[in-house]
């Protein structure tokens, strides 16, 4: 356990003096607790083993309690280490976040972009008219559109290549926060011509005896449609695996099968299909705005998911 006061608050003031010196120690133990290896966070740190030994040891020392169970094969943290890491993590992460933050932070004040990423029926069917009234609001900020699927997405994000995406929620990494901007059903399309066009109606049952067209194994939709299959006890009837929503509605279209889709992706399509009602209650489906957790997003970007929140009914978010 460690001691955060004696009677005579000694434990409090070698605190104080630790957090009056240097930094360093902190870091070493950091790197050397994230890869449970001293010779690694020396290399990390581009200094010797024996520094990060001697900082380590001096932390130790400054907060009564050890800190790491020396093994054969490297390090292990103690419960006190364990405790130690959680709390300095966010600040060494931090410290070492400060050089490319303010380059971003500099640069923002002189480029006006704004960069972002969706999924294709997301940015036609949902984004498009924020994206026209943004830049006739705002003619001199540039925007950078990448068309990417949700993991895609989530994956620029969390490497700091865009300042958000617009995407499910689902299978978020950590380090990225989320705000829900549409909470959407599942419809069910079929031909105008198809034997349950004229259906107000239908069950899981009934619509595992037709063909179903499906998104492939990345969708988060796709997971949503078995899962309820799967509850209900139907066995799915999968006739083609297919990419993009606009795809799967085309294919829909020339009666090559059935689907169930987001309903922000019919966009004007939906006279094109017969929509008859699932008598199952599917979950709604969440998508959001991305961004990494505490990174900075400059005006425009701030000012474009302001746009995105009022187009989903909510208020701009507070500065």
């Amino acid at each position: 356990m460690v001691a955060i006061m004696n009677s005579n608050g000694s434990s409090i003031r070698a605190i104080s003096r630790f957090f009056e010196g240097d930094l360093q120690q902190l870091r070493s133990f950091y790197y050397a607790a994230t890869h449970r290896s001293f010779t690694r966070a020396a290399h990390e740190l581009a200094t010797g083993q024996p520094s990060i030994s001697n900082h380590v040891k001096q932390l130790e020392q400054v907060l009564g309690t050890s800190l790491f169970q020396r093994q054969r094969r490297g390090v292990e943290l103690t419960p006190a280490g364990r405790i130690l890491f959680e709390l300095a993590a966010p600040l060494v992460e931090g410290i070492d976040r400060l050089p490319h933050e303010l380059t971003e932070r500099a640069a923002a004040l002189t480029v006006s972009e704004v960069r972002f990423a969706a999924g294709q029926e997301m940015l036609l069917d949902f984004l498009a008219p924020v994206v026209q009234a943004f830049r006739h609001d705002n003619p001199s900020v540039r925007l950078v559109v990448h068309a990417r699927v949700r993991t895609e997405a989530q994956a620029m994000v969390a490497r700091g290549q865009i300042d958000f995406a617009v995407a499910a929620r689902a299978g978020l990494p950590p380090g990225l926060d989320y705000q829900e901007v549409l909470a959407d059903d599942l419809l069910l399309i079929v031909p105008p011509d198809h034997d349950l066009a004229a259906r107000a109606e239908v069950s899981l049952a009934e619509i595992a005896r037709f063909p179903l067209l499906m998104p492939d194994t990345r969708s988060s939709t796709r997971r949503v449609i078995e899962d309820a299959f799967a509850q209900g006890g139907v066995e799915l009837t999968i006739a083609m695996e297919l990419e993009r929503w606009q795809v799967i509605k085309e294919f829909v279209a020339l009666g090559q099968g059935i689907a169930l889709v987001p309903a922000f992706s019919l966009g004007d399509d939906r006279r094109r299909f017969a929509l008859p009602r699932v008598r199952y209650d599917f979950p709604r489906l969440s998508y959001g705005i991305i961004t990494r957790a505490g990174a900075y997003l400059n005006p425009a970007a701030r000012a474009f998911i302001d746009a995105v929140r009022t187009r989903s009914g909510l208020r701009p978010a507070e500065a």
